[in-house]
């Protein structure tokens, strides 16, 4: 009999939890969120490349709302912090336009150039630019959400929790975490150990879930309703521990896979968009 080495799951069946490209579906329905999201960004984004660091990856678009002091959200894209680019899933920006928020479309340094820890250094540093020059950038420094989608909500989660555990979560109302995860002890019994490369202490300390100490801003967690159950516990388990410190809401997209999610983005009447409007 295969042994089974995480909860009920034998290796194979915890690597294939941990894969979101597994059916033509899932593929195609990721292809048409880049396409989407490609064509807006090039239309729509008012700046592109803008850095906010000396590496050569630390940049950003900027969707400018109309107004000169709006609400902002500092968004990080997926792609197994491995890969992707600030336009690959940014066509939810329209949305955050039609509600006078600005969009900041972020990337960084991803392995294997850089260790996960300095990927989360690199978010954290994208935020605190934002808010240290949101005059240059029409964004009211006060009314800003950290969010991400994927491997880009683990480090929104992330960012987030050092911000509130370091006491520096001035001017940061909100967070929105998409199909994250937030406890990387099954990733490193998976497959992603391989590229991961973390050590026990570097795996907990990565772990937004298990590193809670401080309170932090009213956070609304969301998940497909046709992702893996893996995601799904990951996503119930993050929101179980934040109803205990903080206001949130769990929101599932129904009939979504990990890149239909964006269904519950792009719609601008959904319940995250109730949500983040009533702290931006």
């Amino acid at each position: 009999m295969t042994d089974k080495i995480f909860r009920d799951y034998t290796q194979e069946e915890l690597d294939l939890q941990y894969t979101n490209l597994v059916t033509d579906h899932d593929r195609e329905t990721q292809q048409e969120l880049q396409a989407r999201s490609g064509v807006f960004a090039e239309a729509r984004a008012d700046e592109h490349g803008l850095a906010y660091g000396d590496d050569p990856a630390d940049r950003f678009d900027l969707y400018r709302a109309t107004g000169t002091s709006n609400p902002a959200i500092v968004f990080a894209h997926g792609g197994q912090w491995q890969r992707g680019n600030p336009a690959a899933t940014s066509a939810w920006a329209e949305a955050a336009l039609k509600h006078g928020v600005s969009f900041v479309a972020g990337t960084f340094p991803m392995i294997p150039q850089v260790r996960l820890p300095e990927m989360v250094d690199h978010v954290v540093a994208l935020v605190r630019h934002v808010r240290s020059n949101a005059a240059d950038y029409g964004v009211d420094p006060k009314r800003i959400c950290i969010a991400g989608h994927s491997s880009g909500a683990h480090l929104a989660a992330a960012a987030l929790v050092r911000l509130a555990n370091e006491g520096d979560l001035d001017g940061i109302v909100c967070g929105l975490t998409v199909s994250g995860n937030y406890d990387l002890r099954p990733l490193m019994l998976s497959y992603r150990r391989d590229y991961l490369k973390l050590s026990d202490d570097e795996t907990m300390a990565l772990s937004p879930l298990l590193v809670l100490d401080k309170k932090l801003p009213p956070t609304m967690v969301v998940h497909g309703g046709d992702e893996s159950d893996e995601f799904k516990r990951q996503a119930a388990n993050f929101h179980a521990a934040l109803t205990k410190q903080t206001e949130t809401g769990l929101h599932v997209v129904p009939g979504a896979n990990h890149f239909a999610v964006f269904a519950g983005l792009e719609d601008p009447d959904s319940p995250v968009w109730a949500f983040l409007n009533r702290y931006l």
